[in-house]
């Protein structure tokens, strides 16, 4: 990869949001990067559930057809963490990678979309259950057959006033 590469944008992040963003920006035949750490939030999950013609797919696989779809546009998606970012005039500086093998890309614009993080409580075996039965979303599972959740995090806030999936979350 060379140094200063020259984006019209760069993704930070290659989750869902990310590669929507992406696939947009591509097919307006702007030049994209997509820079993903690979940790998803939801990668404890065995599917994807309340995805309107993805229901039930497991998220790799949503994963890897949303970074198909943004190279078939011209995108590039790459794995990597962005380590800095900086503004430069009228473009952003992406610092990208380990010290040892670190590079900049340059972009015009910048789409951050790197979700929110789990903080999970210090409960013994909760991290080893989270995603299988120990749930963060109870909308979300609620329609599989013959399956209940075992445990749910409560809501931060009374469930009509959160957004689906936000409760005990924080963003990085």
């Amino acid at each position: 990869m060379s140094e200063n590469e020259n984006y019209d944008v760069v993704v930070v992040g290659g989750g869902a949001a990310g590669l929507n963003g992406a696939l947009a920006l591509a097919r307006s035949r702007r030049s994209v990067l997509v820079v993903d750490a690979g940790d998803p939030r939801n990668a404890p999950a065995g599917h994807v559930h309340n995805f309107l013609s993805r229901d039930g797919t497991p998220p790799s696989e949503l994963y890897a057809a949303g970074r198909a779809e943004v190279r078939r546009y011209g995108g590039r998606v790459e794995a990597g963490r962005v380590t800095a970012l900086a503004r430069d005039g009228e473009r952003f500086g992406v610092r990208i990678g380990a010290p040892a093998s670190e590079r900049t890309a340059t972009a015009r614009r910048l789409l951050v979309a790197t979700g929110v993080r789990d903080v999970l409580p210090d409960v013994p075996g909760l991290a080893a259950r989270w995603g299988i039965d120990v749930l963060h979303c109870r909308t979300a599972t609620a329609g599989r057959s013959g399956t209940s959740a075992s445990a749910s995090c409560p809501p931060a806030r009374p469930p009509s006033t959160r957004p689906c999936c936000s409760s005990n979350s924080v963003r990085t």
